[in-house]
């Protein structure tokens, strides 16, 4: 009989330390492909996110910048985190930190309506500056509506989504500008 035949005619099976051995090697490859998934997992959160908070972020200071460097007037300078202009169509437009959310509000025809930008917001800091010297990026700050020729912009983001302090998904960025207002005097 040849060999092979012999083999195929063994009905012995497998021993228990056989088949924990297997086991156990079997839980091992699992485990670490729970881990690998979890970590794959984990990146993709975090960048996500990492890309929704700055895309917001950008967007947000990126319209206001333009908005304000085409201004006829400043208006009001209520707070730091509060703006009043008139904007290059002849329309008071507001930029006003409301909770989490920046919102924008723009008046046509004695109608108010107001559209929120973004959320997540954590901190809107407008410094107003009637000079600047730019040699040494400093400048005189005023809350005089009318003497307002420059404006410094930071804006302070994080996700919208509601996450944990120390999970990857809890992403902030921080972007600043300073915008200078070409059609005022």
């Amino acid at each position: 009989m040849s060999p092979m035949r012999s083999v195929l005619r063994d009905q012995r099976g497998f021993t228990l330390t056989e088949l924990l051995v297997v086991t156990a090697v079997l839980g091992m490859i699992l485990a670490g492909i729970v881990l690998v998934q979890q970590m794959g997992q984990q990146a993709y959160l975090f960048g996500s996110h990492r890309v929704e908070v700055q895309q917001n972020n950008r967007a947000a200071l990126e319209l206001m910048i333009r908005e304000l460097r085409s201004a006829q007037s400043v208006t009001a300078v209520t707070s730091a985190t509060n703006l009043t202009f008139v904007d290059e169509n002849g329309n008071p437009t507001q930029y006003q930190v409301s909770g989490n959310t920046l919102n924008r509000t723009v008046t046509v025809a004695g109608t108010p309506t107001t559209t929120p930008l973004i959320g997540g917001v954590q901190t809107l800091a407008m410094a107003y500056y009637s000079d600047w010297n730019g040699a040494t990026n400093t400048g005189t700050t005023t809350t005089t509506p009318t003497q307002v020729k420059l404006i410094r912009l930071q804006l302070v983001t994080m996700t919208e989504d509601s996450v944990s302090s120390g999970s990857p998904g809890n992403q902030r960025a921080t972007m600043e500008s300073l915008v200078r207002l070409r059609n005022i005097p």
